[in-house]
């Protein structure tokens, strides 16, 4: 029987910023014997590590090892673990609602739901071209580029910002370089809205990768605008160019998942594919209770959509949320550096942004540059991706 004194820490999500929120929590508890409680409510009976599902289009990773059940977070660190889909979050009265009709109440709450898949935000995108960004989609990846024996391959990003900035310019320079090793005959193109690789993370990171695609002879082109796919065509059309295609790799647009999109207040106004979010301290504008940790609220403080920055979102609010329950825990602040790390062909490439916070803004700010580029970095990361699932096994 819970004291009536405990305070109850809901988790939104299974992925990455759940799984650190609820373990650093519940693990701090356990450490200190605090009055806590901690709950995470996920849709999902699996723990992926979404950013293996490249390597298993690329055929250097197994289905196997991007997952783990999702009870083995309980089992190993602690939290409640509940299996159900959220569909409603009543902030003003501390209530999430479930598909199946429960109502779970809180003292804090952490929300970290990644991105819904916009695919249908296009005419022919959902239904022409392949993708990694579900496990499905990366075994059908994998089938598609080994049954690839020449041709244009175009690597098509609708919008920006989505999910794993870097992703698409390690796609381009793996394709190239395997489909070279392979003596297959390929065209290398990457459509994007971006007018250089990378442009968002600095020159230094942009002029890196640049000079890495020019010497893969990848073709980079700057659309002004998706309209439409055309898959009996082959061909992509936007407003200022269309490209033929022998194959298609599409990066999904972002929107908001939908229990945040069906909540009032959770919608970022200006750009409703975003959730809101203090840069300061990740809390909701209008709720210091809830702490706003996933990819969905990183362009509203200024970050990247990528794991890195939810990461340390994650654990910051989970600071933040022990100090205020046993009143002087001390608190770091949030991250001053992030590393970022990626395959860069058959080679690896590490850059590190330097994180700083913007008081005239809200938002945070940051300062890129590349620290090496070497096959030593494509072992670390591999080994830090693989790793990551293992440890839940």
């Amino acid at each position: 029987m819970v004291n009536i004194l405990t305070k109850k820490i809901l988790v939104l999500g299974g992925g990455t910023g759940g799984y650190m929120a609820a373990r650093k929590l519940a693990e701090t508890a356990r450490k200190q014997k605090l009055d806590i409680e901690v709950t995470m409510l996920t849709d999902s009976p699996w723990h992926e590590f979404q950013p293996l599902f490249a390597d298993v289009a690329f055929n250097t990773a197994t289905p196997e090892e991007t997952r783990a059940p999702v009870e083995n977070i309980g089992r190993k660190f602690g939290p409640r673990v509940v299996v159900e889909k959220a569909v409603r979050i009543d902030a003003a009265n501390r209530v999430v609602e479930t598909e199946k009709g429960n109502k779970y109440s809180y003292d804090y709450l952490v929300v970290s739901l990644g991105v819904k898949y916009g695919w249908k935000a296009y005419p022919g995108l959902a239904e022409n071209g392949v993708h990694n960004y579900t496990l499905e989609g990366a075994v059908e990846m994998a089938k598609e580029l080994a049954r690839f024996r020449g041709g244009r391959i175009v690597i098509l990003v609708p919008e920006t910002p989505h999910r794993c900035g870097m992703y698409p310019y390690e796609a381009a320079t793996q394709l190239a370089e395997t489909m070279k090793n392979r003596g297959i005959n390929a065209e290398i193109v990457l459509m994007t809205k971006d007018a250089k690789p990378l442009a968002p993370l600095g020159p230094d990171i942009s002029r890196v990768w640049k000079e890495k695609m020019d010497e893969l002879g990848i073709e980079m082109i700057q659309h002004n605008g998706l309209q439409e796919v055309d898959g009996q065509r082959q061909l992509v059309r936007a407003g200022n160019v269309e490209e033929k295609y022998d194959l298609l790799i599409k990066i999904p647009p972002s929107r908001l998942p939908d229990v945040l999109a069906d909540s009032e207040g959770f919608q970022l106004k200006g750009d409703p594919r975003w959730a809101p979010a203090r840069g300061k301290d990740f809390r909701h504008p209008s709720y210091d209770d809830v702490f706003m940790v996933g990819e969905h609220s990183m362009p509203a403080v200024g970050l990247p959509t990528a794991g890195i920055p939810v990461h340390f979102a994650a654990e910051y609010a989970a600071e933040q949320i022990i100090s205020e329950v046993t009143g002087g825990y001390p608190v770091a602040g949030y991250v001053k550096t992030m590393t970022c790390v990626g395959y860069f062909g058959t080679s690896g490439f590490a850059g590190t942004c330097e994180i700083g916070y913007d008081e005239s803004t809200g938002r945070r700010k940051f300062v890129c540059y590349t620290v090496s580029t070497s096959p030593i970095i494509r072992l670390m990361k591999e080994a830090f991706y693989k790793s990551w699932i293992a440890a839940l096994k």
